[in-house]
Parts: C-alpha cells; structure tokens; sequence
C-alpha cells in the first residue's frame, strides 16, 4: 500500500509539472487593441503571452526561437508607452525604455543582418513622411520616444531646473545615442552638482560622469568635458596640497630657529672657551661666566635637536604628502595631454597641460609640449608666455642646484620669450610684470649676494668684490623698471604692480619716486 501511495503521489506531481510548462496564449493583435483604447496593464499582460507563446511554439518544436517582427514592434510599443505615461512611477521608466528598446533594437539587428527593412523596421526607425495636416515630418517611434524625453529634459533646462533636466536627457539617451543628448545632459548634470548640497553632489557627479563617458564612447569631445575631470581629478590633491602648504611654514620655522640657535651656539661656545682657555681666564668672574656660556650651549644644543627633529617629521611628511599629490597630478596630466590631443590649439588644456608637468618637475616635457603647440600657432599670445613662464622657472631651478652656465642661458632665453609676448601684445600685462620681476629677482639676488660677504670691522673683506655686485644690482634694477612702469600705467589699481615698482625705486635709491609709489599703496589699504 504504501508503495502504491508513493506511486500515486508521483503521478500527481508529474501531472502538475507538465501543467506549469503549458503557456497561456496571447495575441499581438489583440495586445495592439488594448494599447488603442489606453488599456495599459491589459496590453502589457496580452503582449507578454503573445512574446512568451510564440517561443513557446518554437522551442517545442525544435525550432530556432524568432518572435515575429510585428510582435515585438507591438511589445516595443507598449512598453514605450509606458515608459511616457505620467502615471507610471520614475523609478520604473528606465526599465520601461530598456525593455521597449530591447524589442526594438532586435528589429534593427534583423534589418542589418538581412539587408531587408520590413513595414515594422521603418515604423520603428524611419521617419514616416510629411503630415498632411501640418507639413511636419512625422517622427520615427524611436524618435518620438527619444523627444518626449529629450522635450521635457529642454524645457526644465531653460527653466534652470538642472535636476529634472538631468534626469530627462539621460532617460533620452538610453533610447538612443545622441551628441546632443550627451551634451546637454552633461551641461545639466554639472550644474545640478554645483547647486547641490554635498551628500548629494556625490551622486550626481557619478551621473556627470555618465555622460562624459557616454560622450567620448561617440567620438565626442568637448574642452567642457576634460575641465570637469581634471576638476574631479585635483580635488583628490587639495588635502595633501594644503598639509603642505601648512608644513612649508613649520620647516621655515623650524629652519630658522636651527639657524638662530647655530649662531647663538657659536657665540656661547666661542665665550665659553675664551673663560676657561683663553685671555678671560685672568678674570675673576671667568669660571662663572664659563659656566653660563656653557649653559647656554647646552640651550642652544636643546633647542637645535628639537627643532630638527620637527624638521626631519615636517619633510618625511611633506615627501609623503607631496607622492599622494603626484598621483593625482599624474592623473591630471594623463586628461590634460588627452583633452590637448583632441582640442588642439586649446589654450587652456595647453595650460594645464604644461602646469602639472611642471607639479611634476617635467620642465623638459613641458617645454616641449608647448614648443610643439607653437609649432602650429607660433603667434599665440598665451602659448608664448607659458614658454617664457618655463624658461623662468627652469633657470631658477638650474640656479638652485649651483648650475651657473644652465641658469644664465634659461634666463637669458626667458627675457627674449617676455619680450616676445610684449612684441604679439604690448599691453600683456603678464608679460610685462614677469619681465620686470625676472629682472629684479636677479638684481634682489645680487644683493643678497653683497649681503652675505664676510665684513672687516665695519667694511667689506673685498670691497671690489662688493662694488662690483653692487653695479650689477643696479643694473637689473634699471632694467626692470621700465616693464614695471608699463604695467602700472596699465592697472594702476593692482597693489602687486605698485609693490614690484616700490621695491625697483628702493634698489635704484630713487627716493622721490618710492614715496609716491608707497603713498598710493598707503590709499590702498
């Protein structure tokens, strides 16, 4: 008996399983109707067992699994309409239009395969000619999907509704790749992000970023683009960028308390020896006075070994900090040359471009880079002066490392290149005041030069030597004034101009023109 009840069991199971496999029929046609009459959820039910019905036929058979054309127009329709109607919530639309586009998309596929565009293909894809109300040409469905989308996305993007534009545009771009699309929906997103409070600016910038991805993949590339992610890009360097900036004025700190107490040291000890060795020795006071002058070693010793050792931490960090900035930099210098590449002539990407291959102590590739730039545009006012602004920086970094011959012939091809941009513009107000300061700064070196020659009483051990550094600074000075000067008159009202002109007359001890100069700053204040 039992055996007979597992039997029977079985059966009933066996029963009801091939009862599950059976597919409820479904018609395309009737599907279609229901769409007509606005009867939605009766259309999307119908076209579902009409998909699912005909593979069902199909698979068992054994034949290969192809719904009809017309079927799957029909199901790309309903799901279309789905997808506009204001009742169907926003959480649902995008699946809406992947299923719509899915149907779609298959007829597609079938017409580039075969060569042949069926009555549905040219319904789905074409425009379907003039109306004869109207005169307008009747859109494709993918067209008129695409433009519900992409209408709703223009209008709350002319009324500076950059959220509801966002969304629009990219619900419009899943239904068909469009520059326009990408475009503006890039331009909405941006603006979206910058008005948006920051635990949500995070999210949409993952959108941002969407449609720059969306717009590259169509060969498209705006400088709009790379500005956004050589943005997002350096933001990840700010923190490290402002530790450092911070640590720059504990290592000053602490340099300069090394170099005080170094003195104070010397002083210390040079007394002490001369209490307990020297000439102070006849003196009665001598072992006291030993005694505190060997303290004050002893202080200086202290103070020497704490500030050092601040030092050492503040420059391990800062050469950490400044490899996580690096990184970023790297980044940033991979989008430039790219955004450069597909925007030539661009002087902004150019610019950034030469600016992190600078943060990263590239002079050589950024000199070149921008060699190559005026290859093409030799007369860029902009290309010029970054030139010159390398150039400049170059021979103060060959100056920095004790290059004396490197140093001067950057230099020297730095003043020709500020001229040059003063040639294109004689009102570049960048050229003219890097000029000036590039003068200056040599004279400025020159006088700290005269300044750290060692002295006999109250006169220089080598006077010569003194008045000869003493006629160079003089000359650079003479010959900064002038560009210094120019720009003045060009922008009275910029303080750094007047400051640069101030510290010029002060060098050239031109005493009547400094006080005017230092008045006007005075106003200023």
């Amino acid at each position: 008996m039992k055996f007979t009840k597992v039997i029977t069991v079985l059966a009933v199971s066996a029963a009801l399983s091939s009862g599950a496999l059976a597919q409820e029929k479904g018609s395309a046609t009737k599907a279609a109707a229901y769409l007509t009459k606005g009867e939605i959820e009766q259309a999307k039910t119908e076209i579902e067992n009409a998909v699912g019905y005909e593979k069902y036929k199909l698979e068992s058979k054994g034949k290969p699994v192809v719904v009809k054309e017309k079927t799957l127009e029909v199901q790309g329709d309903i799901y279309s309409a789905i997808a506009i109607n204001p009742e169907t919530s926003a959480d649902e639309i995008p699946a809406d239009i992947d299923k719509a586009m899915e149907a779609y998309n298959e007829i597609k596929t079938r017409q580039e395969e075969s060569g042949k565009a069926s009555a549905s293909y040219k319904a789905i894809w074409e425009n379907q000619g003039a109306d004869l109300a109207t005169g307008q040409i009747k859109p494709s469905k993918v067209d008129d999907l695409w433009g519900h989308f992409f209408n709703i996305g223009a209008e709350a993007f002319n009324e500076n509704d950059y959220p509801k534009a966002m969304e629009n545009f990219e619900l419009a771009l899943r239904v068909k790749a469009d520059t326009t699309t990408g475009k503006y929906g890039f331009y909405a997103s941006a603006m979206a992000e910058e008005e948006a409070a920051d635990e949500e600016a995070a999210a949409i910038r993952e959108t941002t970023m969407m449609f720059i991805e969306k717009l590259f993949a169509m060969n498209y590339h705006d400088p709009q683009q790379y500005y956004s992610l050589l943005r997002y890009a350096s933001e990840t360097a700010g923190p490290a960028e402002e530790r450092i900036d911070e640590l720059k004025y504990e290592i000053r700190d602490a340099e300069g308390t090394i170099e005080k107490a170094t003195k104070q040291k010397e002083q210390s000890q040079e007394r002490y020896e001369y209490y307990t060795k020297g000439g102070g020795r006849k003196y009665g006071s001598a072992r006291q006075k030993a005694a505190t002058a060997q303290k004050e070693v002893e202080e200086a010793t202290a103070e020497i070994t704490k500030a050092q050792t601040t030092l050492d931490a503040a420059n391990k960090e800062v050469e950490e900090l400044t490899a996580q900035a690096n990184v970023a930099y790297e980044k940033c210098l991979e989008i430039a040359i790219e955004g450069a590449k597909n925007n030539p002539g661009n002087p902004t990407l150019t610019s950034q471009m030469v600016a992190y291959y600078v943060k990263l102590n590239k002079l050589d590739d950024a000199i070149a880079s921008v060699k190559s730039a005026l290859a093409e545009t030799p007369n860029d006012e902009g290309m010029n002066f970054n030139l010159a602004v390398l150039y400049d920086q170059a021979a103060e970094k060959a100056r920095e490392s004790e290059e004396s011959a490197k140093a001067q012939e950057y230099f020297e091809m730095a003043v020709a290149q500020y001229k040059k941009v003063i040639d294109i513009n004689p009102e570049s107000k960048n050229g003219l005041f890097n000029l000036g300061a590039l003068y200056y700064n040599r004279a400025a070196a020159y006088n700290k030069e005269k300044q750290d020659l060692p002295m006999k009483g109250m006169n220089y051990a080598d006077p010569a030597k003194a008045k000869e550094l003493d006629t160079k600074m003089l000359e650079y000075s003479k010959l900064a004034a002038p560009y210094a000067e120019k720009v003045s008159e060009l922008a009275p009202d910029e303080s750094k101009y007047l400051v640069l002109l101030s510290r010029i007359y002060y060098m050239t001890k031109e005493n009547d023109k400094l006080e005017a100069v230092n008045k006007k700053l005075e106003a200023m204040e």
